[in-house]
C-alpha cells in the first residue's frame, strides 16, 4: 500500500472525494463547440463514466510499481520472494489464478459501471449537494443485502442509523423539489428532478449489490486494494469505450439527456475547449488520488471508518457548492 500517513490519507480522501463530486457537476455546466459548430453544454454522462474508469485504471501501474519496489527491497535484504519461487515451479497455475482473479473482478466492475452511468445521468437533473446526499442510500441497501444474502443481523443502533439516513434523504429530496433547483444552466422540471433522484438512489442499490458480492466472493482474494481498483478501471474503460459508447451513439433520444451520446461530438467539444480539458484532467487526477487515499485509509483505519468518513464528503460538497454559488452571484 502507498506509504502515506493516517492524517494525510484521511485529508486526501475528503479533499479529492469532494473535488470529484463537485467537478462531476461543474463539467456539465461548461460550454464548448461541438462537431456541428454550435456551442452547447457538455452534458455527456457516458463520457464522464469513461473518465471515471480511466482515472481508476491509473492505479494499476502504481500497484505494479509498488510490487516491484517491494520485491527489490526483499532482494536487497536477502529475503527470498515466495511468490517468485511458486511462480517458477507452477507457472501455469499462477496464470490460471491470475485469470480467475480478473474474471472475478469483471462482475463487480459491471455493477460499478451500471451504478456510475445511473449516477451521472441522475446528476444532470440535481445539484452536486443533493447528488452526494442521495448517495447515502447505499447504507440502506447494503444493510438490507447483508441481512438477506449474508445472514447478518443488525442491532438497534444500526437500525437507528438507517432510519436517520432515510429521514435525511427524504428531507433533502423534498427541499430540493420545493426549491426547484436542479441546475444553474437550464430549467429542470419536478418530474426530471424526481427521475434524477430515483436514478441516483437506484445506483446506490447497485453499488450495495457490488459491495455484497465483493464481501461474499472476493474476501479470500489476496490482491492489494490498489490493484483491484486498477483492474476494475481497465475493464470498465474497455467496456465503455469498446461497447457501451458505440451503443449509446445508436440509441434514440436527444443529445445530453443521458441516453443517446455522440462520441465524435464529445471529442470535438473536448478538443475545442481548454477549460473543459483542464477540468477533465483535474477530475481524472482527483479520481486517482481519491482511490489511493481511500485504500490507504482502509489499510490504516479499516473499511468501517472509511465508510463513516465518506459521509463527511456531503458536508464538504454542500460547503463547496455554497462557495461556488456565492462566487458566481
Amino acid at each position: 500500500m502507498v506509504a502515506i500517513g493516517k492524517s494525510v490519507s484521511v485529508s486526501g480522501l475528503l479533499v479529492f472525494g469532494t473535488t470529484t463530486s463537485l467537478l462531476a457537476k461543474i463539467v456539465y455546466e461548461l460550454k464548448s463547440v461541438g462537431k456541428d459548430g454550435e456551442e452547447k453544454y457538455f452534458r455527456k454522462p457516458w463520457a464522464m463514466t469513461t473518465l471515471m474508469f480511466l482515472g481508476m485504471s491509473f492505479c494499476l501501474p502504481l500497484a505494479y510499481y509498488q510490487e516491484r519496489q517491494a520485491r527489490k527491497a526483499r532482494r536487497e535484504s536477502g529475503v527470498e520472494d515466495p511468490l517468485l519461487e511458486a511462480g517458477s515451479e507452477s507457472g501455469g497455475g499462477s496464470k490460471r489464478s491470475a485469470l480467475r482473479e480478473v474474471a472475478l473482478l469483471a462482475l463487480p466492475t459491471a455493477f460499478d459501471l451500471v451504478a456510475t452511468v445511473l449516477m451521472n445521468v441522475g446528476l444532470l437533473y440535481v445539484t452536486a449537494s443533493v447528488y452526494q446526499m442521495m448517495r447515502g442510500a447505499e447504507m440502506l441497501f447494503a444493510a438490507a443485502f447483508a441481512i438477506t444474502f449474508l445472514g447478518r443481523r443488525l442491532n438497534r443502533f444500526h437500525a437507528m442509523g438507517i432510519v436517520c439516513c432515510v429521514v435525511g434523504i427524504s428531507l433533502v429530496g423534498t427541499s430540493s423539489i420545493l426549491s426547484g433547483e436542479g441546475s444553474r444552466t437550464h430549467v429542470v422540471s419536478t418530474q426530471q428532478m424526481l427521475m434524477g433522484m430515483g436514478l441516483i438512489i437506484t445506483s446506490q442499490a447497485v453499488q450495495a449489490a457490488q459491495l455484497t458480492f465483493e464481501d461474499f466472493f472476493m474476501a479470500d482474494l489476496n490482491i492489494p486494494g490498489v490493484k483491484i481498483v486498477g483492474f476494475e478501471g481497465v475493464i470498465g474503460a474497455a467496456a465503455t469505450l469498446g461497447l457501451l459508447m458505440p451503443i449509446a451513439y445508436f440509441l434514440p433520444g436527444p443529445e445530453g439527456e443521458g441516453i443517446h451520446e455522440d462520441m465524435a461530438d464529445t471529442w470535438a467539444m473536448i478538443r475545442n475547449s481548454r477549460a473543459l480539458q483542464a477540468v477533465l484532467l483535474v477530475d481524472a487526477a482527483a479520481l486517482l488520488l481519491y482511490n489511493v487515499a481511500g485504500m490507504a485509509v482502509t489499510g490504516h483505519l479499516g473499511a468501517v471508518f472509511r465508510t463513516v468518513l465518506e459521509t463527511m464528503r456531503t458536508l464538504f460538497v454542500w460547503l463547496g457548492q455554497g462557495v461556488c454559488g456565492a462566487g458566481q452571484a
